[in-house]
């Protein structure tokens, strides 16, 4: 009850203040205080939390994946532009926090609750949409559907950052996160590797060149850092890397030997057919240790091809991320049935 409490006081925080931040940021922006300010805040949000959690004697496992959430979220509120869109991922991450927590305790108390994650993102994100309809009316405020994405962007990173540092005993949540990282900074280094700036250049077969280039470097990372999170659950995983070289050898000869098409055309194409030529490749390895492994082909497929939106609007990071979250999903689902095949029966026992 009490966490119910303080998360209805956290909302009223919320949008009780709606009009009067507008005004104490804009004061803080004439002085050149606004960046600083939410920096303050923001490192001392990080260090209660950190200063908490460093009481349950996390492990050496639990710390290295923390850091890598607190990484995520520097990168993520790098890229929001403005400290008022900042502070979304804030306040929506605490409110995420609290029904998290309310939901998880109610289950301990003998209470149904089917599935706390996902109820606690879909009520944050409802809280958000609230929030956006109360500016709408306010003066000097106004309705952004981009801030309803941050609100629920945030209480999915809440979320899936708290499940991936808890201690599990299978894979699960920790995998997909540390595989949707390996994803997202695989596609950042290609991009830096490569230099896919080129891609702006009128040169029709320079630009055909970068983008084919960058498809197979990212590929390769991709693979490369997804060997290091599969060689302990798989047999072969080293296999695992030559699949990339393979997709893109046939992602080449596919582009280049038809001529080329138009660039948008060819890098929707590339991405489209090395999705789903690794994902055949690397089912061959998966087909004889997981059952239904099959799935793994479409996986790969459509989460490369998803990633394309993603990559235009936010950054290659992005296509990385939404490739990491499909694939990742599928293949935590995979290894959770081969490990429930593999279990004894109780008669067995």
């Amino acid at each position: 009850r009490r966490l119910w409490v303080w998360t209805l006081a956290v909302l009223v925080a919320i949008y009780s203040t709606l009009g009067p931040a507008r005004v104490l940021a804009d004061a803080l922006r004439e002085r050149n205080l606004l960046g600083i300010s939410f920096a303050v805040a923001l490192a001392v949000l990080v260090a209660a939390v950190g200063w908490q959690w460093a009481k349950q004697r996390p492990g050496w496992r639990e710390i290295g994946v923390a850091i890598g959430v607190l990484l995520a979220y520097l990168a993520v509120l790098a890229r929001i532009q403005t400290p008022e869109e900042r502070t979304h991922l804030i306040e929506y991450g605490i409110v995420a926090a609290l029904i998290h927590q309310a939901l998880l305790e109610r289950a301990r108390n003998g209470r149904h609750v089917p599935k706390p994650a996902a109820l606690t993102v879909a009520a944050t994100a409802l809280l958000g949409v609230l929030d956006e309809c109360i500016q709408a009316v306010l003066p000097n405020r106004v309705f952004d559907v981009r801030d309803i994405g941050f609100n629920a962007f945030a209480g999915f990173m809440f979320v899936a950052a708290r499940l991936a540092i808890a201690k599990q005993r299978g894979p699960g949540w920790r995998l997909w996160f540390l595989w949707l990282m390996a994803s997202a900074w695989a596609w950042g280094m290609a991009v830096v590797v490569t230099g896919l700036g080129e891609l702006s250049l009128r040169s029709s077969p320079t630009r055909l060149m970068a983008a084919f280039v960058g498809v197979a470097v990212a590929g390769i990372l991709v693979a490369a850092l997804q060997w290091l999170l599969l060689r302990k659950r798989i047999t072969g995983a080293v296999r695992w890397v030559l699949t990339s070289f393979g997709a893109a050898a046939v992602v080449g000869g596919v582009i280049f030997g038809v001529g080329g098409f138009g660039t948008d055309t060819a890098w929707i194409l590339g991405t489209g057919v090395y999705g789903a030529v690794a994902g055949i490749l690397q089912w061959l390895i998966l087909k004889p240790q997981i059952p239904r492994a099959g799935w793994w082909v479409l996986a790969s497929t459509v989460g490369w091809v998803l990633g394309i939106p993603a990559g235009e609007a936010v950054g290659w990071n992005g296509l990385g991320a939404v490739y990491g979250v499909v694939t990742g999903t599928v293949l935590v689902l995979l290894l959770r049935q081969k490990r429930r095949t593999a279990e004894p029966s109780p008669a067995v026992a």
